[in-house]
């Protein structure tokens, strides 16, 4: 297999990643403040939040609530 060298074209833009605006407020939550989600499953809420919680080196704890769950931050 042969190549063609050529001249006269433009390295493009690196294109920037997209960030993704958070679906739960992780980062503005203060220490003993929570939030509703409402529907949510305990289980599935409780992974999301240790996942927040190991990304942004910050604990959190899931608890039921009538339907839905109610987040809140520890540290």
């Amino acid at each position: 297999m042969t190549f063609k060298i050529e001249d006269g074209y433009e390295i493009p833009a690196e294109r920037q990643p997209r960030k993704r605006r958070a679906k739960y407020p992780w980062n503005e939550l203060n220490v003993g403040q929570s939030f509703f989600v409402d529907g949510a499953k305990l289980r599935s809420m409780s992974s999301t939040a240790s996942h927040a919680g190991r990304r942004l080196s910050r604990k959190f704890v899931v608890r039921n609530a009538e339907h839905g769950v109610r987040v809140w931050r520890l540290d």
